[in-house]
């Protein structure tokens, strides 16, 4: 049964605001943004029955046209460091207006999260927690533009009370340069507040079992940029058929080449994932940034070991794994790979049993959900005040009342917050929220 598929399904409601990061406007489903979240609102809701989501976007995504998801749509700018200059208080105002109701905000783009704060809690009656993730952070390093946005992400990550990352190594990158500009007190909480949470694979991706007489096809399924030393890699591939003419290199992100060797194939998801099945070895290459690697899992989940850079980026990935500091080691492991299937047949296995073991996305989605209790059950919860108590008997009087209906009877401002009343009205054990887009509060005897 499709538990979000009844007409009036009661629950004790978890109503998540969720603030985007998108820099892919041109084609959404294929931004990092929207993948993420998709995967996390599936699998909270395999975890949990009773959340309400509410996303922030520029345009209808079918992808995320979930049950329990109600999407909202507003201008975002399109070139990443305006968009992340670009908070229109506005139009989030009328989206987070006095008939919605907020448990808690799941923001993805630090930059903007002091203004989405400040907005909530000076000029609407919400006050919920935020945690969150950051998908960029604009490390000196790294960007590519002339100014960088750091400081506004740094500002913007002190306002959560939890904001996951991907590595512990962009975490050491992002507090170093933070201790460039901010205080040993500031340090201490923006440590506290950035938490690592590796990005895991569903089970069911994971194939059970490897091809074990894999074609001669060395696999490079990065983005083939310069923060991914994607010429260094060439260059290498270049060595290497200097020495030996029985391979390939699968590049599906390049558009062309003019290297005999190297094939741009290209297809849909099954299509890829069927194509690194028949793949002998992947490469992970430096990075500057020192970020989850998607791509290194994508292939190890269909069977495909990978050499890796030899930095703690990767460790982190799969310590298991076999790690080049010089083009000679890599050159070596590219030629045992090629030549004995054997030893590139046991580092397959190997990487499948590391994912079972360490890098399934539902054991980190369990772990959030876990965390996201504990966050609501220190919220400031309303006492048994007059106002509470006419609220209550205004809702068993009329045995339902949409939270619309309850503002107008109060004519509050935007003053008094509604946020703890809205804890202790789901505390109470006779009072529902309603699973859908507009809260209605319920009494049920």
């Amino acid at each position: 049964m499709n538990l979000f598929s009844l007409d009036k399904q009661l629950n004790k409601t978890v109503r998540v605001l969720m603030y985007p990061n998108i820099t892919f406007q041109q084609d959404l489903e294929k931004d990092s943004y929207i993948q993420v979240i998709k995967n996390q609102i599936k699998l909270l809701n395999e975890i949990r029955n009773d959340l309400w989501f509410y996303l922030i976007l520029p345009c209808s995504v079918p992808s995320l046209a979930f049950d329990n998801v109600t999407q909202y749509y507003t201008d975002f700018e399109t070139y990443p460091p305006t968009m992340r200059s670009n908070f229109n208080v506005k139009n989030i105002k009328n989206i987070i207006n006095e008939a919605a109701d907020i448990d808690v905000v799941m923001s993805h783009l630090p930059e903007h999260t002091h203004a989405l704060k400040n907005t909530m809690y000076n000029v609407t009656q919400h006050t919920p927690p935020v945690f969150g993730y950051c998908h960029w952070f604009d490390l000196k390093d790294v960007v590519a533009w002339n100014k960088d946005s750091f400081l506004q992400n740094i500002t913007g990550l002190l306002e959560y009370e939890r904001c996951y990352l991907n590595t512990q190594h962009q975490k050491d990158l992002v507090i170093n340069q933070a201790k460039e500009t901010f205080n040993d007190k500031t340090i201490k909480k923006l440590n506290n507040i950035l938490t690592v949470q590796h990005l895991g694979v569903n089970t069911g991706d994971i194939i059970s079992e490897i091809n074990e007489s894999p074609e001669k096809i060395i696999v490079f399924n990065h983005r083939p940029d310069t923060y991914k030393h994607f010429k260094q890699f060439i260059a290498l591939t270049d060595k290497l058929w200097e020495t030996r003419k029985d391979f390939k290199v699968w590049v599906p992100l390049l558009d062309k080449s003019n290297r005999d060797y190297v094939i741009t194939d290209k297809g849909d998801k099954q299509w890829y994932y069927n194509k690194l099945k028949e793949c002998c070895v992947g490469f992970s290459p430096k990075q500057t940034y020192g970020g989850w690697s998607v791509a290194t899992t994508d292939g190890m989940m269909n069977g495909v070991p990978y050499i890796m850079y030899n930095d703690t980026y990767y460790k982190e990935l799969n310590p298991n794994a076999d790690f080049f500091t010089t083009d000679d080691d890599a050159l070596k492991l590219f030629n045992d790979y090629l030549d004995d299937t054997d030893i590139r047949n046991v580092k397959a296995k190997e990487s499948l049993e590391h994912l079972h073991k360490n890098l399934i996305y539902k054991d980190k989605m369990v772990a959030m959900n876990d965390y996201m209790n504990d966050l609501l059950s220190k919220q400031k919860v309303m006492g048994n005040s007059e106002k509470l108590k006419e609220i209550i008997s205004w809702i068993k009087d009329n045995k339902s009342m949409t939270k619309k209906e309850i503002m107008s009877k109060l004519g509050w401002g935007r003053g008094i917050k509604w946020t703890p009343y809205r804890r202790a009205l789901m505390n109470h054990p006779n009072i529902y929220d309603e699973n859908n887009s507009e809260p209605t509060y319920n009494w049920k005897d």
